[in-house]
């Protein structure tokens, strides 16, 4: 009898537990503070000699004097076939960023003592370069001491010997100064000043302990030897001078942790919380006034990486709720580590690391998009347009915040605001843990106001999140909120253009003030006049299209994506003109052609807003066909077979081999490797090239950086399985455990590519 009751009382809490989660109301009491803006107290400001100023106050980085929202991603350039960096960038700037950062590691340039190389894989100036190439901006890690994964932490041998490393000992400072002055050399010319992309230099990395004086001491040796940046950073855990304003705090923060058995357990990252910096009891815990500086992040995990002994898989939709977190709680410049994937160099790796440091970053060690990629670019492209908004908003937290990271029940959320117009953050997404589906609404209260939304409620899918507008300005049309998520905005001709995304789950509901709009009306949408509110609701969202005119006679187009289509957004600007593609292949935007991959198919397909004039595939003009709001081309190439000789030596090892002109006509050639080990290495001409770690996924190998002008031939060997390896699915062990390491298979996948031009 007691065992009934016992059930009958978990299945009455699990249900009180869910009518919690359903139907409330969740409120936000927005007031006027606002933290003040400190123009005086950080004297980081530059020039070029095109007359564009970049600075900085306490709260946001300004360009122009206008309020700035920086996208950076790290990609190590002695990680990447330098042949290949100028295609990296390209991605990176095609993902919708617009700084590149890199680590210079010491121990890659220096050895043995006395001997410095800047060739080929570790040319530093023509990745500046080809940065420079491509609009894109370069923020130098110069450490002396770096991490990142690199043996030593970036020092040379005899400096990891060194009695007084990283501290102002003055045998460690003068060779640390001959480093600076390699550095200035190779990227002499190459500074915002003068017409170069170097707009940041970080200090050190890290430097949680030791002496205070030591970040001041190496940013007047680097000046000294001539890196002279807009701006000076230091992570945000290093201890400094922060009453002189010496450099930039900027934090860091990762949902998957390497660093931690099985990639770590549910974070902190999640709850909209304050300042932190990658300590699993860091909510809240600075190391200095974040009153005095602007919020930011050099280091965003978007991936993380795996060891000999942990394994995890890095879920998209965590990575993304992670980065929606991080702008809900205030950040105004946000840095990715890493964002690009690379190879070790020889030699050089953190001991317990595979040779691999692909990183599970949104575009991987061979340059395939990760749904990382895609999923990030949904909310790059927000920030892109919004965020010149976002940064002078302040942050209005509930007064009930969640703190707890177990809490399933209630919801997390956070608001942006400007005076009474701003954007609510919306999480139902945390990393280890399941979270159930939520319906609610939200009230907020300002002063002589109240506004409740949406009319029903909201429903929130579990592993999903949202931002939604409210009291958004719209050349004068009021849209009091919205529940879908903006993700464009510009101008085309006489109309401005606003593209939102559906959320999954979520019904389509826009109120906009009766009197700020002559007309809302749109095919498919149903529209209701209550008092002084015109709400407008569509089932079918999907490239739904509602115009709209305002009370000054201006014209708003509004266009809805699924998000699906979401993902497949690909922005640039082509003559001048603002434009948004959706394209399920990997778009790479050049400055006068566009470049579209994608594995197997021969059919490139692409939706074009507004129609662009003179396309070109060679001299062969483009055919498009015109829709109602988008311009449709659609283009294929000849089918190439891949042909690839495999011997399996029945050793837990197989010979794949393929001609050199196999990849003719061809980007590259992916090949699936299915096997079941600890991990496998690939050999090419009897070197280990690189391996991968075993988690559960196929692993994606590139032919095209090994193929040279003879047969290309790779040995693939998988290894024995270690017990004290963690994080792998137990189904997954006991089928290794119960096999002999082993090639399963390997499939050959043709890279396609197409490339688009137009007339100036």
């Amino acid at each position: 009898m007691f065992r009934y009751i016992f059930v009958l009382c978990i299945f009455c809490a699990v249900i009180s537990s869910s009518l919690t989660a359903q139907n409330r109301v969740y409120e936000l009491n927005i007031g006027e503070n606002i933290t003040p803006i400190i123009e005086d107290n950080l004297d980081f400001e530059g020039v070029n000699p095109e007359g564009t100023t970049f600075s900085v106050n306490n709260r946001y980085f300004e360009r122009n004097g206008e309020p700035w929202f920086p996208l950076m991603g790290e990609f190590h350039y002695i990680r990447y076939p330098e042949q290949y960096w100028e295609e990296e960038i390209v991605k990176m700037k095609s993902a919708g960023l617009s700084i590149v950062a890199t680590y210079v590691f010491w121990n890659a340039h220096e050895h043995p003592k006395g001997v410095w190389n800047w060739d080929g894989i570790r040319d530093l100036r023509q990745f500046v370069e080809l940065c420079h190439k491509h609009d894109m901006f370069v923020w130098l890690r110069i450490g002396p001491w770096s991490h990142g994964e690199q043996l030593h932490g970036g020092h040379p041998d005899w400096i990891n010997g060194m009695k007084g490393k990283r501290s102002n000992n003055p045998e460690y400072l003068a060779e640390a100064n001959k480093l600076f002055g390699q550095i200035a050399t190779q990227v002499k010319g190459l500074y915002f000043k003068d017409g170069g992309p170097i707009l940041g230099v970080q200090l050190e990395n890290e430097y949680a302990s030791g002496d205070v004086n030591h970040i001041g001491t190496l940013k007047t040796m680097a000046i000294k030897a001539g890196i002279q940046p807009v701006y000076f950073t230091i992570t945000g855990n290093s201890v400094f001078h922060d009453d002189e304003f010496e450099a930039i705090p900027l934090q860091g923060a990762y949902p998957y942790r390497g660093w931690e058995t099985r990639g770590g357990k549910a974070t902190k990252d999640f709850l909209y919380g304050n300042d932190q910096w990658i300590l699993t009891d860091a909510l809240g815990k600075v190391y200095y006034d974040v009153t005095k500086y602007p919020k930011g992040l050099c280091e965003q995990g978007c991936g993380s990486q795996m060891t000999y002994r942990n394994r995890f898989i890095v879920e998209p939709h965590v990575v993304e709720a992670h980065l929606q977190n991080q702008i809900g709680r205030g950040m105004n410049l946000v840095g990715y580590y890493m964002f690009q994937g690379g190879t070790q160099l020889p030699g050089l790796k953190e001991p317990g690391c595979p040779e691999s440091y692909d990183f599970q970053a949104p575009i991987s060690e061979f340059g395939l998009l990760r749904p990382s990629y895609k999923y990030l670019k949904v909310l790059h492209s927000f920030v892109r347009d919004f965020g010149s908004d976002l940064a002078t908003m302040k942050v209005v937290e509930p007064s009930t915040p969640v703190k707890d990271e177990l809490n399933t029940v209630d919801l997390r959320y956070v608001a942006r605001v400007a005076g009474k117009s701003g954007f609510l953050f919306l999480n139902n997404t945390q990393v280890r843990v399941p979270m159930p589906d939520k319906e609610f609404q939200v009230r907020l209260n300002f002063e002589g106001e109240t506004l409740t939304f949406p009319r029903k409620s909201l429903r929130l899918k579990g592993e999903a999140t949202a931002i939604l507008p409210f009291n958004m300005d719209i050349e004068g049309a009021l849209l009091k909120y919205a529940t879908v998520q903006p993700i464009a905005q510009f101008q085309n001709d006489d109309t401005k253009v606003l593209f939102f995304t559906k959320v999954p789950g979520m019904d389509v509901e826009l109120a906009f003030d009766k009197s700020t709009v002559q007309q809302v009306k749109g095919s498919g949408w149903d529209k209701e006049i209550n008092g002084d509110v015109v709400y407008v609701n569509i089932d079918n969202p999907k490239e739904a299209c509602l115009d709209v005119k305002t009370n000054s006679g201006k014209k708003v187009k509004m266009v809805m994506l699924t998000r699906q289509q979401a993902e497949q957004c690909w922005r640039t600007t082509i003559n001048n003109q603002e434009v948004l593609i959706i394209s399920n292949a990997d778009v790479m935007f050049y400055n006068d052609h566009i470049k579209l991959r994608q594995l197997d198919d021969t059919e490139f397909n692409m939706k074009v807003f507004p129609e662009i004039d003179n396309l070109y595939v060679g001299r062969k003009k483009v055919k498009t066909i015109k829709g109602e709001i988008f311009e449709t081309l659609n283009c294929a190439v000849e089918a190439q077979q891949v042909s690839l000789d495999i011997a399996d030596k029945n050793d837990g090892s197989i010979n794949v081999a393929i001609q050199s002109n196999a990849l003719d006509g061809l980007s590259d050639i992916i090949v699936d490797v299915d096997y079941l080990g600890s991990n496998a290495e690939a050999w090419v001409r009897g070197k280990n090239v690189t391996d991968h770690l075993y988690n559960g996924t196929k692993w994606q190998f590139g032919l095209k950086r090994y193929l040279k002008n003879k047969e290309l031939q790779v040995h693939f060997k998988a290894n024995e399985w270690k017990d004290n390896i963690t994080g792998v699915d137990e189904k997954l062990v006991r089928e290794i455990k119960n096999n002999t390491p082993k090639i399963k298979s390997i499939k050959a996948h043709p890279q396609y590519q197409l490339k688009l031009s137009w007339k100036k």
